[in-house]
This record gives C-alpha cells, structure tokens and sequence, in this order.
C-alpha cells in the first residue's frame, strides 16, 4: 500500500515542468526513492563543486543558486520557486554541482537520486520530455544573458517580480531586498534609490512584504519578457 505522503510527493513530481508527462507509476516510483530535506533560511543545500547525488525539486519556499567569481563575489544564477526542479546538470553534463544552492526562507526540497532517473532515462516518453526541458533551459540561459547585459535594472526588477509572483498589482514580496538585488545583478543601494523613485513616481508602492505595481509599470515591459515556464 502506498503512503500518503508518498502519493503527495508522486503528485508534486508529476506537475512539476521537469517530470511533465512522467506516469503515475514513474513518479510513485521517484516518490519512493526521494527524500524531502527541510531547510532554515539562510540554509546551504549543497555547495559548488561538491559530488552532484541528486536533482532537487523545490516544494515549498525559495532557492537561490549563485555561482562564485574569481574575485570572491558572487554571480546568482537564478532564484528557483516550488514547483520547479534544479541541478538536473548532473544527470549527464558533469557529476558535481555547477553552482551553490541557498534557501531564502524557510524551504522543502525533494531529492531524487541520480541513478533512479538515470534509470528512467531508458524510457523513450521520459527521455523526451527531459531532452525538451534541456534545451528550454538552454534558451533561458541564453536569455538570462541577454537580460543581465540588454536591460536596465528598472527592468530587471519588473521582470524579476512578474517571474517571481505574477503581472499582478498587488503581491506578497517573501525575499529580502538584498536577495532581489543580487538576483537581479545589482546593488541593495541601487535597488532602495530605485524602489524610491517609482514611489515618488507613484508606480509603486513597497510596505514590508506588500508591494503595489501600478498597470503603467508593468506596460514598460512586454508579456514574452517575462518567463512563464
């Protein structure tokens, strides 16, 4: 018989981007082999460099990954939200982790072992699906890029936000202003002037988590900037 909180987790995998169109079966079998980590904020899953054992899928909370520089700094690569999976690399470009994984609040994360999906990976529908999330990855690399070097950090943020919580005129902000600046490739500084600014403006409105977008904001940046996956 099948634990509960096993069919919760099988169901988890199975909406999830990463394991879309996966079968009941596959991912009660993934369910079985994983292990769900809790995390404090601030937490390190796993440190760059260190042996890649397993992708992760994020089931509650935030991950930032961040790679480091030669001069000490850090680059964050990307801030993942539930639902989405992460360090799948390890499954066939290299066997460590490319890049540090830092919760940013309080978070679960499921690990599935490397060499249950390696297994998986026999299956033609399974490869498929993974072979297409590949190079959707690819092409938001190559976007994210475009964003770091083409846009400005008012637009940065805008699209940063619409990823994060929705084109929405109200939201619920659970990051620090420290973790949207680095995510967005900027200074805190930098972020509080702007954030300034649009509410002088009147275009915003930043109240401790409740932030308020005003439509005229969010028609500076059009719908396909902002990632959907």
């Amino acid at each position: 018989m099948v634990r509960r909180d096993t069919e919760a987790l099988a169901v988890s995998i199975g909406r999830s981007a990463f394991f879309k169109g996966l079968s009941l079966d596959a991912c009660l079998e993934l369910a079985r082999c994983a292990r769900v980590r809790h995390l404090a904020k601030r937490q390190v899953l796993f440190s760059e460099g260190q042996e890649g054992e397993a992708i992760c899928l994020l089931l509650s909370g935030r991950i930032q990954l961040h790679k480091a520089s030669s001069d000490g700094s850090e680059t964050v690569i990307r801030v993942v939200g539930p639902g989405e999976a992460f360090a799948e690399v390890v499954l066939i470009e290299r066997h460590d982790y490319p890049v540090t994984a830092l919760s940013l609040a309080s978070s679960s994360v499921a690990l599935i072992p490397r060499r249950d999906v390696l297994r998986l990976m026999e299956e033609p529908k399974f490869r498929n699906a993974f072979i297409g999330m590949m190079l959707r990855r690819q092409r938001y690399l190559a976007e994210r890029v475009r964003y770091l070097t083409a846009c400005d950090v008012q637009e940065r943020l805008l699209i940063f936000l619409g990823e994060q919580y929705g084109r929405t005129a109200r939201m619920a902000v659970d990051l620090s202003k420290k973790d949207i600046a680095a995510a967005i490739g900027t200074t805190p500084e930098t972020l509080s002037r702007l954030i300034q600014r649009l509410q002088s403006d009147g275009l915003l409105k930043w109240r401790g988590k409740a932030v308020t977008v005003a439509p005229a904001l969010w028609e500076q940046v059009t719908p396909d900037e902002v990632r959907q996956d």
